[in-house]
């Protein structure tokens, strides 16, 4: 099925290694990781494997399944999957399920035996720090991004967050090379200076800033349902253009494509 590349060019791939992570639950890492790597995959055409180790709940892994049995009795969603396809030329990105402390052997054995060519693996950790293995993973990450919430617990929530990465990851890790903040859920009721002010005080401590910022949208968590109600966060499907657009998944994808596999 994935299939992609000969003997050769499978030994001299190196995929980035890329993670959407926070400590703090309810800023969306898990809906933005599978956002973005539909709209890397089957939009901007990079081949994406995605590692859920969120355990123990697994929820990419347990979306997935959930939209396949959708799948089976939509014909609906069976002829947007086809013109997908035909448009793309794009398969399904893989998901791997796994934990943090197997996630990196877990994700090499999938692409040695798929010979699957992956360019960005996408590692969804879970939210608590002290699972074991998640500080061993992300210090063999190249690249972390965090969403960011304009709220004061949340801000200094991930601040330590930070702090705790600099004084752990970033001293035992000669691989990590980045890691930056950007803003989600961003109502557009809220006013521009609030973001800058903490944007500001943030670039003061040395942290840098993704450009683009996330608005909260309805879809933004709207699986591919049944009822065909519209393509919001899916596993099998690019997100709706208008709302990608609207809400910044577009951008996000673009600018992270940018820093990370520069052409």
């Amino acid at each position: 099925m994935y299939n992609l590349i000969n003997n050769k060019n499978r030994m001299e791939h190196t995929p980035v290694r890329v993670s959407v992570c926070s400590q703090k639950g309810g800023v969306g890492k898990s809906s933005l990781t599978v956002l973005v790597a539909s709209w890397l995959h089957y939009v901007m055409k990079r081949n994406v494997l995605v590692v859920d180790c969120d355990f123990p709940q697994w929820s990419i892994h347990t979306q997935r399944e959930r939209e396949l049995h959708v799948l089976e009795h939509s014909d609906y969603f069976k002829l947007m999957l086809l013109r997908q396809f035909r448009s793309s030329q794009r398969k399904l990105w893989p998901v791997v399920k796994t934990t943090p402390a197997e996630a990196l052997d877990d994700a090499e054995r999938f692409m040695a035996q798929e010979r699957y060519a992956a360019e960005l693996v996408l590692f969804d950790l879970p939210g608590t720090v002290g699972t074991e293995g998640v500080f061993s993973l992300a210090c063999n990450m190249d690249y972390l991004f965090i969403p960011l919430k304009a709220d004061k617990m949340v801000v200094e929530s991930s601040l330590g967050f930070i702090h705790n990465l600099r004084q752990v990851v970033f001293k035992r890790s000669d691989r990590l090379r980045e890691v930056r903040l950007f803003w989600t859920m961003v109502d557009r009721r809220e006013r521009t200076p609030l973001y800058d002010r903490y944007t500001e005080a943030i670039e003061r401590l040395g942290i840098h800033l993704l450009t683009t910022r996330i608005a909260y949208r309805s879809k933004f968590n709207k699986e591919l349902l049944a009822d065909g109600a519209g393509i919001g966060r899916s596993t099998l499907l690019a997100a709706e253009r208008s709302f990608a657009r609207d809400a910044g998944i577009e951008a996000l994808a673009q600018e992270i494509r940018t820093l990370v596999i520069p052409e």
